[in-house]
């Protein structure tokens, strides 16, 4: 009895340990990918596939294709070995490209004709604009409000009396005559009203745009200014793409296009972080934390850091030990 209990119990716990695998099978597999990697860094190749691709950004699968291999290849050519491979499924880490207010704010101004590039100038002229468009949209607004204030009264006035005609049940020619003339002048007040309102929301639209792209500026320029705190724009501390380990699954989420250079080298960066590579502190460094070059290649920085990535735990521990002792003085 008491075997057959016991074997009960294993087959129990072989049923769950089945159940658990085949339910969070990819999170157990990407598990063991990223200790193997940890483990013998560089040794194989970090899968990818390429996920979702907002149709916002106009990049087709194989353009995103030829901007990862590119991204890849910078890496791979420092190292050389195979550092990631492009596989359709069950790959280590998915690529995204997610469409958000950032990309918006961009497009728009671009379609406005505004400079939108990482330079003072275009930071001088968006808020040079930003200015301007906020102390014209003050009195407008206020006016606006004003303005549909007296529409609510006069429309609170039409209705009082025809409930007054209507509890009579009846109404003059002349009467009826007058209520049309007030409603059709209440109609074409409305209409006016919403044409004002459009105008003033495609102002604020601007506006919160403006304030995206100068909270980018400041930012990417290291400006000593404060950022443009309007309710509809990004705040904070602008990320044009993201490496994000969640729940055991890696991810790559890229946020901004301002053409191929930059993507490609915002790809590269974060490829680098898949590698285990923290940011550097050269400026014009590949893994720094702003993506201010425009140079697809790696720089002493980032080559020392691929270096230490790549060293087995064994390596690094010996390296650091004799550093110190080569570097006591």
């Amino acid at each position: 009895m008491r075997k057959l209990i016991l074997w009960f119990i294993l087959l129990l716990l072989l049923g769950v340990a089945a159940f658990q695998w085949h339910t969070h099978k990819a999170l157990y597999r990407s598990a063991a990918r990223i200790t193997l990697q940890r483990t013998f860094p560089c040794s194989k190749p970090v899968t990818y596939a390429i996920g979702a691709i907002d149709p916002a950004f106009n990049v087709s699968p194989e353009e995103f294709r030829d901007y990862l291999k590119d991204a890849e290849a910078v890496w791979e050519a420092a190292a050389g070995r195979d550092l990631f491979a492009l596989v359709p499924g069950g790959a280590d880490l998915t690529v995204n490209m997610v469409y958000d207010k950032r990309q918006a704010a961009l497009d728009k101004l671009k379609g406005l004709g505004l400079l939108t590039d990482q330079s003072l100038a275009a930071y001088k002229l968006l808020k040079e604009r930003y200015d301007g468009l906020i102390a014209e949209l003050d009195p407008r607004q206020a006016a606006l409000a004003a303005r549909l204030a007296d529409y609510k009264k006069g429309e609170a006035e039409y209705n009082g009396i025809v409930a007054v005609y209507n509890q009579r049940g009846a109404a003059t020619r002349r009467q009826l005559e007058k209520l049309q003339r007030a409603k059709g002048l209440l109609e074409r007040e409305f209409a006016a009203i919403k044409r004002l309102e459009r105008e003033v929301n495609s102002d604020i639209d601007l506006l919160n745009a403006l304030a995206t792209t100068l909270n980018q500026l400041i930012v990417e320029l290291s400006l000593n200014a404060e950022q443009y705190k309007r309710e509809g724009s990004a705040l904070g501390v602008y990320e044009e793409g993201l490496y994000i380990v969640e729940g055991g699954l890696r991810r790559i989420d890229i946020f901004k296009n301002a053409g191929r250079a930059q993507l490609t080298r915002l790809l590269a960066h974060e490829l680098g972080h898949a590698l285990n590579i923290d940011h550097v502190p050269g400026p014009e460094s590949l893994m720094y934390p702003m993506n201010r070059g425009v140079v697809l290649a790696l720089f002493p920085d980032d080559l020392a850091a691929l270096d230490q990535a790549c060293a087995s735990p064994v390596k690094r521990t010996l390296r650091e030990k004799l550093g110190g002792i080569f570097s006591k003085k």
